[in-house]
């Protein structure tokens, strides 16, 4: 009787101890439940699952600005216009005051997607003339920048779509200003990878980046950036008003032309007064899923439409071994296709005529796709003036515009997020200074750098980039919003220049067709194929560029393919291929779960 109590004992003793482990599992804190209970700055951990809101950003300090407005009450977009200002605090070298950016969004409570274009634009003396060095001028320093339009297009966003003040979604930017934030490892890296442009600039400027005048400043070391924190708290009292006209404009103005620059006071207000401008993003589907992203003046969001279109005809991609040589050139010969397209027709679509209804006509991407592959035979090679069809077939307006081809541009730069609150909303953000630190420029006593965008325009009166003024510059920047069944499915967006079309169709490709969890699909290594114009397309190879955690045998496999492989980078994975922050619906469980890059400092958190 004993023995038998005693075993009845042990076994009640060891259910109690089995219910304890499983409540304390249950109800333990971690880094998916709440970030005040952690070091929201470890990298070692970057994604985040939640159930009433989420922020992806590119650094952990702009993710919790975004954060704690959400849990003050703020919506999607106060939290978005709070980490905006952030970034560009604690990224400066990818946007920041003196650049722009666009943002894609879905307004739950009015049932609608909208674009934000505050993109940056050509000053209005800025015709081919006053560029007499050539491209130079337009790729860096004084005469390379547009009118900075970043501002006016997060104070109008906030005015019109967001719940809270602008003292409010300012503050955690001006706080990190004022008083600091540790410098994370990618800055770190990019402040000693691009010094030779600080120690170029201002003494001020110096002094912010470095710990002693001479030495760049190390991750852990605190950045401090006083004249900065001052421009901020004139828009926070002022609005609009602080940055472009008073003291503010007045140096940036001022400090662009005693080193050859055009901007004037004129454009800024012209900038205060007409931006941003509100578009409706691109739409199509995917085996099912509604994809929203980036229209013109951006090249992204058409050039992901029609890469997914083509990937369409060709069939399911999910049947193919993911990121076997095989995979990764169909998919690259997608990318070819699509970017070829960017160069010939894609621009500011105010001032050149666009065939956008025929880029992201699926019966185009069939054309596009079935004649390429009945002459090429999908060997990655030379795509570009091609013969391979013609999307002013299947637009309504006919002017049939082709052009020529437009310079590459290949730059790191630029920074993305994204934002869900508990009522739906969805706000995905790509904001840029162009090249990292921008022209280098830093207006006298303002604290932030100004941009080199027109770097992506030509002075060749045939190139859909020509530059003239007021013109916006094409660019590759798509952040993106995807649907399934009426429901939110998932959103993300990408920086790295030509790579951000890459890096987000092949996120997507992975949740989509491949079933992986957003934190999983940005993780996975990435490749990246341009479209190159060649006469001879029977005997060219075709780059394509692979990051070094892809395997030899890949390698093998696409050199029999005819491709030249560039293996990018020293690690496993390099931010040359982009930066992805995203956000992924698991809307069956009621959750949200966010991604973050490393190859970024990228973080997600949630609450």
């Amino acid at each position: 009787m004993y023995i038998k109590l005693k075993n009845i004992q042990k076994s009640i003793f060891l259910i109690v101890v089995l219910l304890t482990a499983f409540i304390l599992v249950g109800c333990k804190t971690s880094e998916t439940d709440n970030p005040d209970d952690y070091d929201f700055t470890d990298l070692s951990v970057r994604d985040y699952v939640s159930e009433n809101g989420v922020v992806a950003a590119a650094n952990p300090y702009a993710a919790k600005a975004g954060l704690d407005i959400l849990k003050a009450g703020g919506n999607a977009f106060d939290a978005a216009v709070a980490v905006s200002f952030a970034l560009g605090v604690v990224e400066p070298n990818a946007s920041g005051l003196g650049g722009g950016g666009i943002m894609v969004a879905y307004d739950a409570s009015a049932g609608e997607y909208i674009s934000y274009n505050f993109r940056e634009f050509v000053p209005a003396a800025g015709d081919a003339s006053a560029y007499s060095n050539g491209a130079s001028d337009l790729d860096y320093g004084a005469l390379s920048c547009g009118v900075p339009t970043q501002v006016a297009g997060l104070l109008t966003i906030l005015e019109e779509r967001g719940l809270k003040t602008r003292q409010e979604v300012m503050a955690p930017a001006i706080d990190y200003a004022e008083n600091g934030v540790p410098v994370t490892p990618e800055l770190a890296n990019n402040i000693n990878d691009c010094f030779y442009i600080i120690m170029d600039s201002r003494s001020e400027t110096k002094n912010v980046y470095t710990s002693d005048g001479i030495t760049p400043l190390a991750s852990g070391d605190i950045l401090t950036q006083a004249d900065l924190a001052n421009t901020l708290k004139l828009i926070s009292e002022q609005g609009a008003e602080g940055f472009y006209t008073g003291v503010v404009a007045e140096s940036i103005v001022n400090t662009l032309a005693e080193q050859g620059g055009i901007i004037t006071l004129a454009d800024l207000e012209y900038a205060m007064n007409n931006y941003p401008i509100v578009e409706t993003p691109v739409q199509g589907t995917y085996h099912g899923y509604d994809i929203v992203s980036a229209t013109t003046p951006s090249s992204g969001g058409i050039i992901l439409l029609e890469a997914l279109n083509m990937l369409e005809v060709y069939g399911d991609v999910g049947e193919l071994e993911h990121n076997s040589a095989e995979y990764i050139n169909v998919v690259a010969t997608a990318m070819q296709l699509a970017y070829g397209d960017k160069r010939k027709y894609i621009a500011d679509s105010k001032f050149v005529d666009v065939p956008i209804q025929g880029l992201i006509s699926k019966a185009y991407a069939e054309e596009r796709w079935e004649k390429f592959n009945a002459n090429e035979a999908y060997l990655g090679r030379f795509i570009g003036d091609d013969d391979f069809g013609d999307p002013w077939a299947y637009q309504t307006n006919t002017t049939n515009t082709v052009f020529s081809e437009t310079a590459i541009d290949e730059h790191y730069s630029t920074t993305t997020f994204s934002v869900a609150d508990k009522d739906g909303n969805i706000v995905s953000v790509t904001q840029t200074i162009n090249h990292f630190f921008g022209n280098g420029i830093v207006p006298e006593g303002t604290g932030f750098f100004l941009n080199n965008q027109l770097s992506s325009f030509s002075l060749t009166s045939t190139s859909a980039a020509y530059v003239k003024p007021y013109k916006q510059p094409v660019s590759h920047i798509m952040p993106t919003i995807i649907m399934k069944d009426g429901n939110p499915y998932a959103t993300l967006g990408s920086p790295g220049s030509m790579r951000i079309p890459a890096a987000v169709l092949q996120v997507i490709l992975n949740m989509i067709d491949f079933g992986m969890d957003i934190q999983t699909a940005i993780n996975s290594p990435r490749f990246y194929s341009y479209a190159c114009a060649s006469t001879d397309l029977s005997s060219a190879s075709k780059d394509i560029y692979i990051e070094r955690a892809l395997s030899n045998s890949v390698r093998d496999g696409l050199v029999s393919m005819n491709y030249n492989v560039i293996v990018e980078g020293s690690d496993e994975i390099d931010l040359f291929f982009g930066g992805v922050q995203g956000i992924r619906f698991i809307y069956e469980e009621g959750k949200l779960h966010g991604g973050a890059d490393p190859r970024r400092d990228g973080k997600a958190l949630g609450y």
